[in-house]
This record gives C-alpha cells, sequence and structure tokens, in this order.
C-alpha cells in the first residue's frame, strides 16, 4: 500500500477499497467534500424525564419521513438501570411504542403524513432481509399496528429491543423506518458502543447533566452532536461526517474552504 494510500486509510478511517477509489479519481482528496452511508446514535441517559424522551421522539420523528433522509436515528442507547425490574428500558421502550403507534403512514406529498413509502422494491427487500436477520438472531421485534397502502412498497414503523452489537441491525445501514434499542451499563460503555461503527455522522445525547452532554460530546466521534434535540441545523455551523460518513464540511465558513483559494 502506497504511502498516499496509508494516510488516507489512517485520516478518514475508510476502507482500503475506498481510500484507493479516491486516490485514483481525486488528486486534492482533501478538498473534496462527500456523504457515504451512514448510522447515526442517540444516547438517552434515564435519568433525563421520560417527557423529554418523548418530546425527543416526536421533534426526531423517528424516521424523518421516507427514511431516505442519510441523518437518522436507527440506534439508540439506553442505561441499563433497575435491570432487575427492567423499569427503566422498558418505560422508554413503551414510550416509543406509543409514540411510533401514532405516526402516520401514506402519501408523501400530503403535509399530514409522517411516514412515506420506500423509494424501491430493491430496497424494500433489503429493510425485510435486515429485520428478519434481527429477528434469527434473537432480538425482539415490534411493529406499529398501521394500515399500509395496497400500492406502492411500504414498511411499517418498527423497533427492536434485546440488541446487542453482534446484531447485523446494529452494525449495518438499514435506510428504513426500523429502530434498535441497545442499553449501556456505564457512560464509557455508551461512547464505546456508540462509536463502534463504521460511521459518523451525527449523534444525540439527551440528559439533564450538562457536564455529561460536554464529556460526551468530547468522546463521540460524529460529525453533528445534539444535545436535548436532534435533526436541527444552523446554516452558519459546519455539517460533515467521520470515518465512511463522509470527510470535509459544508455550511458555514469550513464549507466555503473547497471553494476558494487563498490570495499569496
Amino acid at each position: 500500500m502506497s504511502n498516499d494510500l496509508q494516510t488516507i486509510v489512517k485520516e478518514s478511517g475508510l476502507e482500503q477499497s475506498k481510500a484507493k477509489f479516491i486516490l485514483e479519481n481525486f488528486q486534492n482528496y482533501f478538498e473534496l467534500a462527500d456523504e457515504w452511508a451512514k448510522k447515526a446514535k442517540t444516547i438517552v441517559v434515564t435519568n433525563a424525564s421520560q417527557k423529554a424522551d418523548m418530546e425527543m421522539a416526536r421533534v426526531g420523528r423517528l424516521f424523518l419521513r421516507e427514511k431516505r433522509i442519510a441523518v437518522e436515528k436507527s440506534r439508540k442507547e439506553l442505561k441499563e438501570q433497575a435491570l432487575r425490574e427492567g423499569k427503566a428500558i422498558d418505560g422508554i421502550a413503551n414510550v416509543l411504542k406509543a409514540l411510533m403507534s401514532k405516526i402516520r403512514v401514506g402519501d408523501p406529498l400530503d403535509k399530514n403524513t409522517d411516514l412515506g413509502a420506500i423509494n424501491s422494491a430493491t430496497q424494500l427487500a433489503k429493510i425485510r432481509e435486515l429485520s428478519q436477520s434481527g429477528e434469527s438472531e434473537g432480538a425482539q421485534i415490534w411493529s406499529a399496528p398501521c394500515e399500509l397502502p395496497s400500492k406502492g412498497f411500504w414498511f411499517a414503523p418498527t423497533v427492536f429491543t434485546g440488541v446487542t452489537q453482534a446484531h447485523r441491525i446494529a452494525r449495518e445501514e438499514i435506510f428504513g423506518p426500523v429502530l434498535s434499542v441497545l442499553t449501556f451499563r456505564t457512560p464509557q460503555e455508551a461512547m464505546e458502543k456508540a462509536n463502534n461503527t463504521p460511521f459518523g455522522l451525527s449523534a444525540g445525547v439527551w440528559t439533564d447533566k450538562g457536564s455529561r452532554i460536554l464529556w460526551a460530546s468530547n468522546q463521540l466521534k460524529a460529525g453533528v452532536i445534539w444535545a436535548n434535540t436532534f435533526n436541527k441545523f444552523d446554516p452558519a455551523s459546519p455539517f460533515g461526517g467521520y470515518k465512511e460518513s463522509g470527510w470535509g464540511r459544508e455550511g458555514g465558513r469550513h464549507g466555503l474552504a473547497a471553494y476558494i483559494k487563498g490570495a499569496h
């Protein structure tokens, strides 16, 4: 492997095949801004109020219309407290199920629709295949009891519990209305699990402790990190990812860097 190729692999965290593609096609690869597959993560610490958790799910809309938007909360990390009774985990899971039951599935051009159709039969087949793998690997599946249109490609809002890092649905990008719930025992374990992915576009932290937000923001390897909200953007702030979620930044002063040259 050449020195240039080693540099790209080291700096970007990309697979060697993708790094080789960059090297062969782009001379100034660090000036290129791009986004590839993503898998965002949201960390919920159970000392935050249940009302805040519900608002988080509502604001994030869980699936962000038709699931074709790259920034998606396809994983949630829930703190493993009161494990013997399972109250903390079950409580948030029940909140998620209640909110998902209210998601309106239908025509994406209707302003009242929360979740539209899947964009192709091929993508729908992938969503079904990964969901089936989650079941076969032992995760518990729940789907919202909604009526799906007869025409088009549709998949009901679905949540998996009992998910571990070994499950495919925790590692691979599903790009569908499917949510995987993982647990953690300590804040450090949460960071390790959240960063244990080849992607790193966005992350969210939910807690009522400001110090924990600042600590987690320094630990998470993601281009955008939200605190007690999700999917909020400021055009003055740079947007981009880590590792296979892309390189370079768009928006703000950082986003201009790829388009300008300094005067000497």
